[in-house]
Parts: C-alpha cells; structure tokens; sequence
C-alpha cells in the first residue's frame, strides 16, 4: 500500500495538471508531469529533472472514485483527535477537486523526496483554498497540522 498525500480543495477554481505543472515550472524550471492521461480524471508523473517524485492525479466532483475516497476520509476522521474536526468534516463536505500524490521513495530520503512534493502543496495553499491530508499523520492547512489521524 502507497503513501498518500491530497489536497483537499474546496475551491471553485479549476486545477488541472497542466495548470499544475505550469505553476511549479515557475518554482524551478526542472518539474514536469509526465505521462499524463485523462480518462476522464488526470494522472500522471510528478517529476523534477529526471527523478520521479509521486504519482499525480486530480479528482473532481461527479467521479465515482472521488465520492468513494471522500467518503473513505470522511470514515476515518471520526478517529481524528482535534479541536479542528468540524471544520476538517465542513472541507470534506464541501470538495470540488482533490489532488493526490502517491509519493514515491526511489531510494531516497523522505526529507529530499518531500522537500520536492512541497512546492506543489505550498502553490495551492497559496492558490487555493483546502486542506492537506496525509496518511498516518492527519490534515494541515496552511499553518501546520490541524488534525492529527
């Protein structure tokens, strides 16, 4: 089983891939996606140089795997410890699109590896609004962690 990273967006905002990696081309211009298929949601390689970093993909409201994740998240909040679990339930309930990473290691470090993911997560942060979740850790906002899983 994967490592997963997504970002909860309850924003109105179209994100796509190619948005995506336009955005984190500004960052540095060594990002990319690759091997981008559309069927009808997006996925592909989140990569920086030739390394691949995670497994990218964008779910949007109406996809039968998105309501089925969502509903997965929202299962596993009611083990969630916080003060912020209504307002984590409220972001669920309201999700127009998630971005997942399945974060892949490649005899890396998890600092180095993460360090690369960071800059999409800091881009919609700052670009959109949602939630970070992280598997085994919980869900952060743009300050830090919110809600520890």
């Amino acid at each position: 089983m994967g490592y997963y990273m997504r970002f909860i967006s309850t924003d109105e905002q179209e994100i796509t891939l190619s948005l995506l990696e336009s955005a984190l081309k500004l960052v540095d211009p060594q990002y990319s996606i690759a091997n981008v298929h559309k069927t009808p949601r997006e996925f592909g390689d989140l990569m920086h140089g030739n390394d691949i970093y995670g497994q990218i993909e964008i779910n949007q409201l109406g996809d039968n795997l998105f309501e089925e994740e969502l509903e997965e998240l929202k299962e596993f909040l009611s083990e969630g410890k916080g003060k912020k679990k209504k307002a984590v339930l409220k972001a669920l309930t309201n999700t127009k699109t998630t971005v997942a990473v399945e974060v892949l290691w490649q005899k890396r470090d998890a600092e180095q590896t993460l360090s690369k993911i960071a800059s999409l997560w800091n881009w919609l942060f700052t670009n959109r609004s949602g939630l970070l979740q992280v598997d085994n850790e919980g869900y952060y906002d743009s300050s830090g962690l919110i809600l520890e899983e």
